[in-house]
């Protein structure tokens, strides 16, 4: 089992969007069971993405105090068969050097990813996460502000010597936007991931359907599939009904 967490050093950029997505893409395109672990408090919507509006019963507040509720506390999306640990509304008062611990439970069930979505910046619970993944994903979008939050993320990131990948969301290939050469620079790698912008991200969340089942072969789609693909160390090439339908634009 792969612990995979996902952070941004602040709100806004897509980090959810990105969660859901790879999540989906794991479970529906490649065939690998996945979990959704929220510890998202300040906004808490990855169940929103999956269309799951009912009120969550267990959170993760309730596996933190007492392991044996696990079974209890997973919620599965039945439009994509991820599966869920919803957040709790605060992390006040728990010990959060037991992510280890369940992620370790978790690695003696069937799934082979577990997904970590994080709470923008640099919250008192990111070392936390950061220490229980294996594989951290960095969330940003092509402006300075961004980039700049997202290096000093990256920097505690490699304190403790994870592997880790950038990804800028929403671009635009506008002007005003920072180059990847830029961003590449500013933050000291060789590579980053990029997700263009995508009119049917939005369409796709009021929906409540990831976009990668909702459009798949939009812009957007394509690149995160393309990425779940990495995850795996796989390639993944649309297929040529999704070239026809991003070429249409549908």
């Amino acid at each position: 089992m792969v612990v995979i967490s996902v952070l941004s050093g602040k709100g806004g950029v897509g980090k959810t969007t990105v969660t859901t997505n790879i999540a989906t893409a794991l479970t529906a395109v490649f065939k690998r069971k996945t979990l959704i672990l929220d510890t998202n408090i300040t906004s808490s919507h990855i169940r929103l993405h999956f269309g799951m509006y009912d009120e969550m019963k267990y959170t993760l507040k309730d596996i933190i105090k007492d392991e044996s509720m696990l079974k209890k506390v997973i919620r599965t999306s039945e439009l994509t068969g991820v599966d869920l640990i919803p957040s709790p509304e605060t992390l006040k008062g728990l010990n959060l050097e037991k992510l280890k611990n369940l992620a370790s439970q978790l690695a003696t069930s069937e799934y082979n990813f577990v997904i970590i979505d994080s709470a923008p910046g640099f919250r008192e619970n990111v070392p936390h996460i950061i220490k229980a993944s294996d594989h951290v994903l960095i969330v940003t979008n092509p402006y300075l502000p961004d980039v700049t939050d997202a290096l000093k993320l990256l920097e505690v990131v490699k304190k403790y010597k994870r592997k880790f990948t950038v990804i800028v969301n929403r671009i635009k290939k506008k002007k005003y936007e920072l180059s990847d050469e830029q961003i590449k620079d500013m933050l000291d790698v060789k590579k980053i991931v990029e997700i263009p912008e995508d009119e049917k991200v939005p369409e796709s969340i009021a929906a409540g359907v990831p976009i990668v089942i909702y459009k798949p072969g939009s812009k957007a789609s394509i690149a995160l599939k393309k990425l779940a693909a990495s995850l795996i160390g796989e390639e993944y090439k649309p297929s040529i009904r999704e070239r026809i339908k991003w070429f249409l634009g549908f």
